[in-house]
């Protein structure tokens, strides 16, 4: 009888360590285009996401829900001044950069699916918020409230969206095997 946490069936769905690699490394170019590049690159960045939707279309709900997710999360943030945005209260950069990443999750989503929660859990809210921190030492973001605060703050917003989304994940991937 399979559990609600059995996920020893979605190791055969879970990608490779070479392709886990590679998709890393995809991600991380388009989070240096989407930071580096911001509204410059809007084009790129979105041309990217149809061609990678066109070929895998079963990834566009779970991208959607996820990215507006993550949307909604930073523009609360922003709302209430954790972050400031030079160009716009939530910038169009930044929401096709929740749409790159939902996507990446969506490749993962079997890989994350058997990982150990506390792993995830560490993984997205030191990752997450260390992306943050990256962004602003690059120029994209400003912190009001300063370092240490910023970064708690978002630190914990990361760690209750990893476990929402892996929750979700888990919830999803159990289902279609």
């Amino acid at each position: 009888m399979k559990t609600s946490c059995d996920t020893s069936t979605l190791s055969t769905k879970a990608l490779s360590t070479k392709a886990l690699v590679v998709g890393g490394l995809l991600f991380n170019g388009f989070w240096l285009l989407a930071v580096l590049g911001q509204n410059d690159w809007i084009a790129v960045l979105a041309c990217i996401l149809i061609i990678v939707w066109w070929c895998f279309p079963a990834a566009v709900k779970m991208v959607l829900v996820t990215a507006l997710a993550g949307s909604l999360m930073d523009g609360l943030l922003a709302l209430t001044g954790v972050y400031r945005f030079e160009s716009s209260f939530l910038p169009a950069w930044l929401i096709l950069l929740w749409l790159g990443f939902a996507t990446f999750v969506w490749f993962l989503r079997y890989n994350l699916a058997r990982y150990p929660t506390l792993l995830v859990l560490l993984a997205g809210s030191v990752g997450g918020a260390g992306s943050y921190l990256a962004g602003k030492q690059l120029g994209a973001v400003s912190w009001p409230l300063g370092d240490t605060l910023t970064l708690l703050i978002v630190t914990t917003c990361w760690l209750a969206f990893s476990g929402l989304l892996l929750l979700w994940i888990r919830s999803c991937a159990l289902k279609e095997v």
